[in-house]
C-alpha cells in the first residue's frame, strides 16, 4: 500500500530523551520507544556489538538496516563509528518501504545535531538524490505547523531555501550547493585535522524503498550487522516469519550479529530453524531488552538457556509462516492462529507451570 504524507499516517512526538519519536496509525504501534528513540537505538542495538573485537580488524564494515524508518539505528551506529579510531569503509543498505520517512531522517531533532552534526551530513550526502526528488514532500511536513517543532531549526530554514530558490541550478550544482552550507555552517569549525575529515569518504549508504521481503531477495551481499527493527511481531508479522529470516542467514557473514528488540519464543524459534545460534540480550538493569542471533555460536554471549529453548517447544514457539514471502499480515496471522489453535502443543502456561513446580527452572 503506497502511503501519502497527506493520508496523515504517522504523528510525530517527542521521547524522554528529548528525541523525536513516531506513531504510526494504519498500523496503531510505535517506531520507537517513549522512553527515547535514540537511547532505545544505542542500548538495544549498538550496545550488544562488540566493536574491538568484531569489527576493527575489518577493512570494511557493511550493515543490513531493515525498517529504517527515521533512521535512528544507522544514526547510532553512525555516531559510534564516528567516537571510534575505526578507519575502513562503511557500506549500509537501508530497507523501508516509506520513502517520506528516509528523506526526512537527516533533518529531524533526534538528539544528536549539537553534539554529533556530521551524523546528518553523512546521512544527506548519501540521500542526496532522494532528497532532491522528495522535495516537495519534505517541505510539505517540515511546513507542517504542527510538524514545525520536531526538526531542526537550521534544516527548517536551509530546507527552505533548497525548495524555493535555485531553480536556475542543475539539480547537481543545487545540491552540492545545500550540502556545502551543511558542512561550512555545522561541521568545517569542528574538524581540523585531516584525517578525520577524511571520513566523510568512507561512507556509502543506500536506500531500498520496497518491502524488505521482496528487498532480501534481491541482495547479494554478505552483512556483518544486520538490524531488524520491525513493528511488532503480533500486529505486523511480515517480516518475522521462518522464511524471511531464512533469506536474512543466507546474507548473513559467517561472524555476522543480526539484533532486534524482540524478546518472544516464536521469532527466536524461527531463528534458530533458520539456521542461527540465538541468543538474549539485556538492558543495564539487567532485563530482558531483546535478542541476538549469528551463524558463529561463539559471537553469542547470553546463549538461551533450558527454560528458553523448553518454550519453543510449547504452542508460544509456533512461528508465523510466508511460504512465498509475499503473503498479507492479514493471511500469516490466520494461518499462525490456525496452526496454533490446532497444535497439540503444551500451552507456555502449562509449561511454565509444570517447571515450577519441579524446581528445574525458576523464571526470572
Amino acid at each position: 500500500m503506497k502511503m501519502d504524507y497527506k493520508d496523515n499516517y504517522f504523528n510525530f512526538t517527542f521521547t524522554a530523551d528529548k528525541s523525536t519519536g513516531l506513531y504510526n496509525n494504519i498500523v496503531g504501534d510505535v517506531y520507537h520507544s517513549i522512553y527515547g528513540a535514540l537511547e532505545e537505538a544505542e542500548e538495544k542495538f549498538i550496545a550488544p556489538l562488540d566493536f574491538i573485537n568484531n569489527y576493527y580488524c575489518k577493512p570494511e564494515i557493511r550493515v543490513l538496516d531493515i525498517c529504517y524508518g527515521i533512521g535512528y539505528n544507522t544514526k547510532a551506529f553512525l555516531k559510534k563509528i564516528l567516537q571510534t579510531n575505526y578507519k575502513g569503509n562503511i557500506k549500509i543498505d537501508i530497507l523501508e518501504y516509506d520513502k517520506n520517512l528516509v528523506t526526512i531522517s537527516p533533518f529531524i531533532k533526534d538528539n544528536l545535531f549539537n553534539t554529533y552534526p556530521e551524523v546528518s551530513y553523512i546521512l544527506s550526502a548519501s540521500l542526496i538524490n532522494e532528497v532532491y526528488n522528495n522535495r516537495d514532500t519534505i517541505k510539505s511536513i517540515m511546513s507542517d505547523k504542527y510538524n514545525y517543532k520536531f526538526f531542526e531549526p537550521f534544516y527548517r530554514n536551509l530546507v527552505k531555501q533548497f525548495y524555493y530558490f535555485g531553480y536556475n541550478y542543475k539539480p547537481q550544482n543545487k545540491n552540492n550547493s545545500f550540502l556545502h552550507n551543511i558542512y561550512y555552517h555545522c561541521i568545517s569549525q569542528r574538524i581540523k585535522k585531516p584525517p578525520k575529515a577524511f571520513k566523510f569518504n568512507n561512507f556509502i549508504i543506500k536506500p531500498y524503498f520496497d518491502d524488505a521481503r521482496a528487498t532480501i531477495q534481491k541482495l547479494s551481499n554478505k552483512y556483518d550487522i544486520i538490524f531488524l527493527d520491525a513493528f511488532t511481531p503480533s500486529k505486523l508479522p511480515t517480516l518475522w516469519t521462518l522464511e524471511f529470516f531464512m533469506q536474512l542467514y543466507k546474507l548473513a557473514s559467517e561472524d555476522s550479529l543480526l539484533v532486534s528488540y524482540t524478546n518472544s519464543t516464536a521469532v527466536r524459534h524461527a531463528m534458530t530453524d533458520a539456521g542461527f545460534y540465538v541468543g538474549k540480550l539485556f538492558d543495564c538493569n539487567k532485563r530482558h531488552c531483546g535478542t541476538i542471533a549469528s551463524p558463529n555460536n561463539n559471537l553469542i554471549k547470553n546463549k538461551l538457556d533450558n527454560y528458553d529453548i523448553g518454550l519453543m517447544h510449547t504452542k508460544a514457539g509456533i512461528y508465523y509462516r510466508d511460504k512465498n514471502l509475499n503473503s498479507t499480515a492479514e493471511e500469516i496471522i490466520y494461518l499462525y492462529n490456525k496452526e496454533k489453535a490446532e497444535s497439540k502443543l503444551q500451552s507456555s502456561s502449562q509449561f511454565i507451570k509444570k517447571y515450577k513446580m519441579e524446581n528445574i527452572y525458576e523464571p526470572v
